[in-house]
């Protein structure tokens, strides 16, 4: 119910904050159309940490067609205040949230810090896991 909540009230945040192309309000009406799982990457340009995870794990997998599954989105803490503070869970960065809905509601996974490809197809492959089997 809660996570219900969090993305009816993010999904309001990003008419206001959300900007243009691969916006988190793009990715998250095409995760819906398309019925994947939203990943976001909360970061800043002054993080090394999130400079890594984007350039060495997540472009990567983009790159190799790891992230077909899913609906990806960048959001920066800097650029986008209130939205990362919705998203994020503590200050530490980067964070990967991800968003995925069961048939009893949306579903909410994430990682905070610097993760492997590992750690991310793993958390991939769990909210991928938790979408409902589609009827015959």
């Amino acid at each position: 119910m809660m996570v219900n909540w969090i993305m009816a009230a993010l999904v309001s945040a990003t008419t206001i904050v959300g900007g243009g192309e691969g916006s988190y309000e793009k990715a998250y009406h095409r995760a819906q159309v398309e019925n994947k799982p939203l990943v976001i990457l909360v970061g800043a340009d002054w993080c090394h940490a999130c400079r890594v995870m984007k350039a060495d794990t997540i472009e990567p997998m983009r790159a190799e067609g790891m992230l077909e599954d899913v609906i990806y989105a960048h959001v920066d803490k800097d650029a986008e205040p209130e939205l990362a503070a919705k998203l994020m869970s503590g200050n530490t960065l980067p964070q990967l949230v991800v968003y995925t809905k069961g048939t009893d509601g949306w579903k909410r996974l994430s990682a905070t810090g610097l993760q492997s490809r590992t750690r991310v197809r793993d958390i991939i492959r769990r909210a991928i896991d938790f979408l409902p089997v589609p009827k015959s």
